[in-house]
């Protein structure tokens, strides 16, 4: 470890106390601005945070922390996805994937998830029975979308669910999920090979088709649809399953709030943002330095990591007022940095906002209350996933 790194204070994500409870920890380590810890350092501050994406010497370091501890790249190969590239290849392979993510397509795609939300919610109302939010509705839907959107049967949704989950394991960046990452990019790649071999026979207005033609004209290299469609798989479905269900989370434990989202729908998108800035379920993006740079004012060596601990950041008071209280009307505070910022910003982050909109939004305005019951399985803390989250909800008729 550099020397400069030695002197920091320590950090251990894995810490029972951290894993109680992290804020503590981060507002008590937040003044000195970064700490060390066992991949490199820590950021806690907003700014500083914000200062690393913006850092040209910093880039996307996850895959780099995978093929050190021996579990490789969990999609594609290594300089060809988003994650992963930078500069003229980031940019070529982003203008071949972002008109699936125009706002006009993001419109058509929003009818298409408001309409399978409430497909889900008729039959949960009734029967008049409870809800888990997680594996009934939030793993569901992005998963549904996503296979409409490649040009796959929705019978496709659990494996794409399944093979999102154990990808993402990546960014908990512990070998001991080396084999599960490793056997499930086995299955997506010849998954891919299917859905790419499926396009060629019947090309349709999908993403698959849509990557198969820039290949053909010229504007991607020969493999890079099936790279940039092994990457998309990966991240169709868990972030924003998990977002939906912490937002879901939060809004149960402020009822006020949910009533007022009830009677009041156009305050639904602001109140999933501050849902998203309390409870991320991005918690930690990791970059590397490809040359000399400062992070929070430590002089940092090329091949040091740098985590930015996005739960910390989103409750610094020196940015937010009030951090950890749950109030609407922040627009004039910056927002979560869950999606990245600069020439990273995640290139889904508006489909993603979208789904997770209409996922809340479907439930609140259905129901003027809901209770969250026992059962709920949660690893908040450590990875932001949720596996389970039982709700109750409470017609009009009961509150009256």
């Amino acid at each position: 470890m550099p020397d400069q790194l030695v002197e920091l204070p320590a950090f251990d994500p894995g810490d029972a106390a951290v894993l109680a409870d992290p804020y503590p920890v981060y507002d008590r380590l937040r003044p000195g601005r970064v700490a060390r810890d066992p991949l490199g350092m820590s950021v806690f501050s907003y700014r500083d945070a914000e200062a690393a994406f913006h850092d040209p010497h910093l880039r996307p370091g996850i895959g780099v922390v995978a093929e050190q501890q021996g579990t490789g790249a969990a999609w594609g190969v290594p300089g060809r996805s988003l994650t992963d590239s930078d500069g003229a290849p980031h940019q070529r392979l982003r203008r071949a994937v972002s008109p699936w993510f125009s706002a006009r397509r993001v419109g058509m795609l929003r009818d298409r998830t408001r309409a399978l939300v409430d497909e889900i919610l008729d039959d949960v109302l009734a029967e008049q029975r409870p809800l888990d939010a997680m594996t009934e509705l939030a793993d569901i839907i992005p998963a549904r979308l996503f296979c409409w959107m490649i040009g796959a049967p929705d019978a496709d949704a659990a494996l794409v669910a399944e093979l999102s989950k154990d990808l993402l394991l990546v960014f908990a960046a512990d070998p001991r999920h080396g084999p599960t990452i490793a056997a499930a990019r086995v299955r997506l790649a010849d998954y891919v090979a299917e859905v790419a071999a499926r396009a060629r026979r019947q090309p349709g207005d999908d993403l698959t088709t849509m990557l198969q033609h820039g290949v053909a004209n010229g504007s991607l290299d020969p493999g890079d649809d099936l790279c940039l469609l092994e990457e998309l798989v990966s991240a169709a479905v868990d972030n924003t399953a998990a977002t939906a269900a912490l937002a879901l989370k939060v809004l149960a434990e402020h009822p006020a709030v949910w009533r007022l989202l009830h009677d009041h729908p156009d305050l639904i998108a602001p109140a999933v943002e501050e849902c998203g800035r309390l409870e991320p379920s991005i918690r930690t993006i990791v970059k590397v330095a490809t040359a000399p740079t400062t992070v929070g004012g430590v002089d940092v060596d090329t091949g040091t990591f740098v985590t930015l601990r996005v739960p910390a950041t989103h409750r610094d008071p020196d940015v937010f007022d009030e951090p950890a209280t749950f109030r609407l009307g922040r627009a004039t505070q910056p927002g979560q940095l869950s999606f990245g910022l600069g020439r990273h910003y995640c290139l889904g982050a508006s489909l993603g906002r979208m789904e997770v909109t209409e996922i809340v939004g479907g439930l609140v305005r259905r129901a003027p209350a809901a209770e969250l019951l026992p059962g709920a399985e949660l690893d908040i803390n450590g990875f932001g996933v949720v596996h389970h989250l039982p709700l109750r909800l409470v017609p009009e008729a009961v509150l009256r």
